[in-house]
C-alpha cells in the first residue's frame, strides 16, 4: 500500500505540478522502496480507482466544500447538520464520477496490432584473447573449463568467474565483453574484477614483482587485493588510478563525454595529465572530456556500483544518458526524434534481468515520451 503522501505526489506528478522539494522527496522514496515502484507507476499511468477517488475526495472536495460551507453558513437559518448531509451526498457523487472516469481511462482501446520484438537482457559472456591470438568463448552456459597456457592455470569457478593462477608474468591476455554481456575475472593476485558491457580488460597472466598494472576500456568494478609493496594501477585512455587495496568503479568508455572513478572503500589516487587527485570513500572523480574540466565530489556510490549486484539505479538521470546504458546492456540502438526528449529525467531502480519491453514501458509511465520499436532500432518520441 502506498503512503498517503506518496499517492498525493503521484497524482500531482501526472499534472506536472510537483515543486522541486516534492520532486526531491519523491525521488528519494523511489530509490528506497524498489518493491513498491510498480504500484506507484501504475497509479501515475492511469490511477487506481480507489486511491484516486479517495484522494480526489480528500483534496479536491475538501477544498471546494470549504468554500461552499463558508458561503452557506453565513446565511440565516442554515444549520451545520445540513452541511453534513450535503457533504456526504456530494462526496458519494464525486467518488462515483471519479471512479467512472478512471474506468473509462482504463477501458481497452482498439489499436492496430503491434509487432513485438523479443529483446533480451544481457548475460554472462565474453571472449578471452591470449597474447598469441588464441581465443576462447566464455558464457554462463559453460561448465568448469581448465586451460594451460604459458604455464598458467586458467579455470572457471561455480559462479562462471574466470580464475587465473600462476603463469609467465611477461604474457598478457585480454577479456573482451560485448554489448549485451558482462563477466567476472579473478586475477593472479586474487583481485576481483567485474567487467561491464562493451568493455575490455588487459592484464598480465602473473603480476610477479612490482606494480600490478591493468588496462581498461569501458567500465569495470575492482575489489583489489591489498599489497603495500605492489600498488595496483588501472590505466584508461585518459588517466590512471593507483591503489594499494580498495573497492572502486571505473567508467571510461572512449565514446563517452565523461570519465568517472567512484570510490567505495579505501583510497585511490587518480592521475590526469600532470595533476593527481586523492579520493576518499564516497567520492567521485569526474572528467569532462569535452573541456578537460575535473570535479571531485561526494556521490551516492550505489548509483554507480549496483550494476555488479544485478540492479540499475538512477537518480535524476537525463534520458539520453540512460539510453546509453540500455544500449550497452540490451544491445539495441536508440534514436531521438527531437532534442527535448533527451532532457527528460528519470529516477528509479530496476533489476537488470527485466525484459526490455517492460523496462521501456516503465520509462513511458514516468516521462512524457513513447518508444517505437523497429527490430533493434528504438525511436523515442514525445507523447
Amino acid at each position: 500500500m502506498l503512503p498517503e503522501n506518496i499517492v498525493q505526489l503521484a497524482l500531482k506528478s501526472r499534472k506536472k505540478g510537483l515543486t522541486a522539494k516534492e520532486r526531491e522527496v519523491l525521488d528519494q522514496w523511489l530509490l528506497e522502496n524498489v518493491e513498491l515502484q510498480e504500484e506507484f507507476h501504475q497509479l501515475v499511468e492511469c490511477g487506481s480507482v480507489v486511491q484516486a477517488a479517495r484522494l480526489f475526495e480528500d483534496i479536491q472536495i475538501r477544498d471546494a466544500w470549504q468554500n461552499v460551507e463558508q458561503k452557506l453558513s453565513s446565511r440565516p437559518g442554515w444549520k451545520k447538520r445540513h452541511l453534513t448531509i450535503y457533504w456526504s451526498v456530494a462526496a458519494t457523487v464525486v467518488i462515483m464520477l471519479t471512479a467512472g472516469w478512471f474506468l473509462f481511462r482504463q477501458s481497452p482501446v482498439r489499436t492496430e496490432p503491434e509487432k513485438v520484438v523479443q529483446i533480451t537482457p544481457g548475460s554472462l559472456k565474453a571472449v578471452w584473447v591470449l597474447e598469441g591470438g588464441e581465443k576462447y568463448e566464455l558464457s554462463e552456459n559453460l561448465g568448469r573449463d581448465i586451460t594451460n597456457s604459458g604455464g598458467a592455470t586458467i579455470g572457471k569457478d561455480s559462479l562462471n568467474t574466470l580464475v587465473i593462477q600462476g603463469g609467465n608474468s611477461g604474457q598478457r591476455s585480454t577479456v573482451r565483453v560485448p554489448e549485451g554481456g558482462e563477466y567476472r575475472v579473478v586475477l593472479s593476485d586474487g583481485t576481483k574484477v567485474w567487467i561491464n558491457s562493451g568493455s575490455e580488460l588487459t592484464f598480465p597472466m602473473n603480476f610477479g614483482k612490482g606494480e600490478r598494472v591493468v588496462e581498461l576500456k569501458g567500465e569495470a568494478y575492482f575489489d583489489v587485493t591489498k599489497s603495500k609493496e605492489w600498488p595496483f594501477i588501472v590505466r584508461t585512455c585518459r588517466s590512471s588510478v593507483k591503489v594499494l587495496g580498495t573497492s572502486f568503479n571505473v567508467c571510461s568508455y572512449e565514446e563517452d563525454a565523461l570519465e568517472q572513478v567512484t570510490l567505495e572503500q579505501g583510497g585511490v589516487e587518480v592521475k590526469h595529465h600532470d595533476e593527481t587527485y586523492l579520493l576518499h570513500p564516497g567520492e567521485q572523480f569526474e572528467l569532462d572530456t569535452t573541456n578537460e574540466e575535473v570535479e571531485v565530489k561526494p556521490v551516492n556510490v550505489k548509483l554507480y556500483t549496483s550494476w555488479i549486484d544485478g540492479m540499475f539505479r538512477f537518480h535524476n538521470m537525463p534520458l539520453d544518458l540512460l539510453t546509453v546504458k540500455l544500449e550497452r546492456w540490451y544491445n539495441v540502438h536508440f534514436v531521438f526524434s527531437n532534442e527535448v526528449c533527451k532532457n527528460y529525467r528519470f529516477t528509479g531502480a530496476i533489476r537488470k534481468d527485466v525484459d526490455f519491453n517492460e523496462f521501456i514501458r516503465l520509462i513511458e509511465r514516468t516521462t512524457n515520451v513513447k518508444f517505437v520499436i523497429n527490430q533493434k532500432n528504438i525511436i523515442i518520441e514525445e507523447k
